[in-house]
């Protein structure tokens, strides 16, 4: 064991003999005097600074690490490779709720960032027993390694091993209930704990944490928990399209698959077309891997699938855990989890559809009010759950907030859209209150009262995987952040114990079903927490009831890229209608669409499987097939206007609806055709047009070429049936000998170009065909001999 030197100087760590340490009220008052002195006289400094054990050792701040490096205090080599301190302590287990049976587990890595090897040393671990946080700057800077706390009493320690340079070597601690080290722990709460590296009687480097002490098995008085209600949103943002099923979607060519999947049928109610394989839940597909081969048109990545399935166990594990489920992300996974409520559909953007206040784009990109309502949620759920509408009604809807913050008009939208109850972040109301309050609202709009469910900021960072602060090197690791989490739920307890509070706490949309498991097993061992649902919640006593909302606009949302992606979309929306109304012979436009059927109750993923060949055999009529085509193309947009802020969903969604559309105008193309040779003034080009649509187009052909002495006819008519050819002709005509291109091109019959561009190389002899070259031919004979007689009959120069 490394025995750390007693230090004299004033902000130095303090050794009391061990007989304070473990005897007797005149103790703990001295201890507790000391302490208290020891935070009013020394500098505001690096932990470091108080910690360190020698005179020559150069103090240094905490310092990060790709988000996990702490204080480096120097250890005489060269200098370190970049910004990295030369050793560094990441914590990767601990005891996140210390009882009076848990005992105390610890496992650290240590690294050398340095160049050198470093011996083998100590890692010390140590705490303040009587210590209780008195205020959240105070916490805040033990997290960031800046307060000046002693930590007297030692918890245990561990040899390190040498380790070469750049490598690491993890070292566990492992402290049993009953030893003396955590006996001398008397009060419940949060405490201050600190990892010192020494090597050579030398401190390398300082890790501040926390050790959390229960109630559990403590003489003290029994305080009221304080209530904390822990969400998350089940939804994705990995969506992936399946280009095969887009092409059999586009060519209605599934007929054959639908044999063996079974054929998609539509119940009539909006976004309810079974899958053909049974409506019960005990009939949906397995899960296995072959969404993609079964036709599906808008999947979950294979990685996302995964986690779903264990997303569903750690969720059946943890029912107190509320989740707010997205419900077209039920259908796409395929599990079937017990839910508090649903969400809005494919956790649409509400906050940013408000702050770009343009529902006009929304519409023109394909996303109407109707297909992220609070009606259209329930329908959804109800429909994957295999319920009736009246089952449906009673699904509790909650509105998630998206990537802007809860203003006025965000509100005021999602009550008209049938959201009487939202989540929001601690973004909502910037007013600063000395403790932490519950956090219920109710805000007064003109479409009705709005109860508005927000996060407390320290809590929510840290579930969901962020430090509190890029100085708080402990919090690097998920470990760290839990140990800060339980830490930061009991000082708010210990703040006001008799007060009746509500917090809230969420996860992320991404969070993993490991980290699930670490916090809510955690949270369900601290007493002084009561785990509440969101109902519970909503109807306690409000914090604030008003007509106004305080957001805090420092972390404003950048609405620049939702505002592409619209243009994107409505580009590729628009490109779908011109095919339907200007190049499919028979016309469709978006009125025929409405008319025939609610493009929001078509469900893509069933159209993608659904062989509509049979209804173009029968009339010739486009217009469900295109309502499909919009159906999948809208569907693709919702998902690409979500609330995560993760932008490569959004931009792989736009990419597929413009790959929608060039496919679909890429389907009615000109053949290529062989050069063309012309012997006479005039002559003729044939051009071969192919459409491989289901249905017949009328679309104009256009040539021009790059000569003024060799030209072409400009623009003719064709019509062309469906999966057919048919074969137009254009007029050449030449002026003389020589060469040149012609371009062909494809449009509609608005005039407006589409689809590639055929070059046809034009090469032109010239022959004498009629007697107006004969006239040519005897002409110049006849100067030529007019300038041969003139040439022997001229009189010469006498010179010559």
């Amino acid at each position: 064991m490394v025995v750390r030197q007693e230090e004299e100087q004033a902000g130095k760590r303090v050794n009391l003999p061990a007989v304070f340490r473990r005897h007797g009220l005149l103790a703990r008052v001295l201890i507790t005097m000391l302490t208290l002195v020891a935070l009013v006289v020394a500098p505001l400094s690096p932990v470091s600074a108080w910690a360190e054990g020698t005179d020559d050792q150069n103090g240094s701040s905490a310092t990060a690490d790709a988000g996990d490096t702490n204080n480096d205090a120097g250890d005489g080599t060269d200098a370190d490779n970049g910004d990295r301190p030369k050793q560094s302590l990441t914590i990767e287990q601990s005891t996140a709720v210390v009882t009076d049976t848990s005992g105390f587990h610890l496992k650290v890595m240590v690294a050398n960032n340095s160049d050198k090897p470093t011996a083998s040393g100590t890692l010390e671990v140590s705490t303040n027993a009587l210590l209780t946080f008195i205020s959240r700057a105070d916490i805040q800077s033990w997290a960031e390694g800046t307060a000046p706390i002693p930590t007297p009493n030692e918890i245990g320690h561990v040899t390190v091993p040498a380790i070469p340079a750049g490598g690491t070597v993890t070292v566990n601690l492992d402290v049993a209930s009953d030893r003396p080290a955590l006996q001398v722990i008397e009060t419940w709460g949060p405490k201050p704990l600190l990892l010192s590296y020494i090597v050579n009687d030398q401190i390398l480097v300082n890790l501040t944490s926390f050790l959390t002490r229960s109630p559990d098995g403590l003489n003290t008085a029994q305080t009221p928990a304080m209530g904390l209600t822990v969400a998350m949103p089940l939804t994705s943002d990995n969506w992936q399209v399946n280009a095969t099923a887009v092409n059999n979607l586009v060519t209605d060519n599934t007929g054959t698959g639908d044999a063996k999947q079974g054929a998609a049928t539509s119940s009539g109610k909006p976004g309810t077309i079974t899958n053909g394989k049974g409506e019960n839940k005990d009939e949906k597909d397995t899960g296995t891997g072959d969404s993609n081969a079964s036709g599906q048109l808008i999947t979950l990545s294979e990685q996302d699938e995964t986690a779903a399935q264990a997303l569903a166990q750690a969720l059946n594990r943890h029912r107190k855990l509320q989740v707010v489920a997205d419900p077209v992300y039920l259908k796409a996974s395929d599990i079937d989890p017990d839910v508090d409520g649903v969400m809005q559909p494919a956790d649409f953007d509400i906050t940013t559809y408000s702050a770009l206040d343009s529902g006009k784009s929304y519409a023109k990109a394909g996303v109407t009010d109707d297909q992220w309502s609070a009606d259209q949620s329930q329908t959804l759920y109800a429909d994957e759950e295999g319920e009736d509408m009246q089952s449906a009604a009673k699904t509790s809807t909650y509105a998630w907030q998206g990537n802007a913050g809860w203003s006025l008009d965000a509100l005021t939208k999602a009550s008209e859209q049938g959201y009487s109850t939202v989540i929001a972040d601690a973004s909502f109301d910037s007013e600063q209150s000395d403790t932490v309050h519950t956090g219920t609202y109710v805000v007064n709009t003109d479409a009705g009262d709005v109860t508005v469910l927000k996060e407390q900021a320290e809590l929510g960072k840290l579930a969901q995987g962020q430090p509190t602060s890029k100085d708080a090197n402990g919090e690097a690791s998920d470990a760290g952040r839990l140990a800060r989490l339980l830490a930061q739920s009991a000082f708010y307890q210990m703040e006001q114990p008799y007060t009746s509070r509500n917090l809230l706490m969420t996860f992320s949309r991404d969070s993993s079903a490991v980290w699930i498991d670490q916090v809510m097993g955690a949270l369900e061992q601290a007493s002084w927490l009561n785990l509440t649902d969101l109902e519970t919640m909503a109807k306690a006593e409000p914090y604030s009831v008003s007509d106004t909302v305080n957001l805090d606009d420092s972390g404003k949302s950048q609405v620049s890229a939702a505002r592409t992606a619209l243009k994107q979309l409505a580009g590729s929306r628009q490109d779908i209608m011109r095919l339907a109304g200007a190049v499919l012979k028979h016309s469709v436009d978006s009125d025929d669409v409405s008319s025939v059927v609610d493009i929001s109750a078509l469900d893509p993923q069933a159209l993608a499987r659904q062989d509509a060949a049979a209804t173009a055999a029968s009339n010739g009529d486009p217009t469900s097939w295109v309502a499909s085509l919009l159906a999948a193309h809208d569907s693709m947009a919702l998902r690409a206007l979500s609330g995560s802020q993760q932008t490569d969903t959004g931009q792989r969604m736009t990419v597929a609806t413009r790959a929608l559309a060039d496919t679909l105008l890429g389907k009615v193309s000109i053949t290529p055709s062989e050069s063309v040779s012309v012997f006479s003034e005039s002559a003729k080009m044939p051009v071969t047009v192919s459409n491989k649509l289901p249905y017949a187009v009328s679309v104009r052909v256009n040539s021009i070429t790059d000569s003024m002495q060799i030209v072409t006819s400009r623009t003719t008519d064709i019509e062309i049936p469906a999966n057919g050819e048919a074969q137009v002709s254009f007029t050449i005509r030449v002026s003389t000998s020589g060469s040149t291109v012609a371009h062909v091109s494809l449009a509609d019959r608005n005039g407006q170009a589409f689809g590639n561009v055929q070059n046809t190389a034009i090469t032109s002899v010239m022959r004498i065909s009629d007697m107006s070259g004969f006239i040519i031919i005897g002409f110049a004979v006849l100067l030529g001999i007019v300038g041969l007689w003139r040439q022997f009959n001229r009189k010469k120069d006498p010179d010559e």
